[in-house]
């Protein structure tokens, strides 16, 4: 059998604003816990990066064969830019996307369109 993916996956964008300052310094601790639910999630994870600025954030990005999750961190604005894309169907990047919320514990979360228009959730 071979596989096909479908015409449509699903794409989960949003910025966490407010959260738990542990995470928006040091990409070890986020990578380790991401890596893991991924892999609970039976996402194929083909490669982890990431990129430490100056003065401080980082980029943390898993290249994955079903698509991508990119984490962007804003310590200046006690911030974290989420994007997780998933062409394995509809709400299949939602377990992941709910799991980091409850360990980031973000006090807003602004959601962003296809179009990157933001609407904002005021309920994380």
């Amino acid at each position: 059998m071979k596989y096909q993916s479908p015409s449509v996956g699903q794409e989960i964008s949003c910025v966490m604003k407010l959260v738990s300052s542990k995470f928006l310094l040091e990409p070890r601790a986020l990578k380790k816990i991401l890596k893991q639910k991924l892999s609970e999630e039976n996402f194929g994870i083909l490669k982890i990066t990431s990129h430490t600025f100056e003065p401080h954030g980082f980029t943390l990005f898993f290249l994955l064969s079903e698509s991508h999750l990119a984490i962007h961190t804003y310590p200046e604005y006690n911030s974290i830019y989420f994007n997780f894309y998933s062409c394995r169907g509809p709400a299949d990047a939602e377990p992941t996307f709910k799991f980091i919320k409850e360990k980031l514990k973000p006090k807003e979360i602004l959601f962003l369109r296809k179009d990157k228009v933001p609407l904002i959730n005021p309920q994380p």
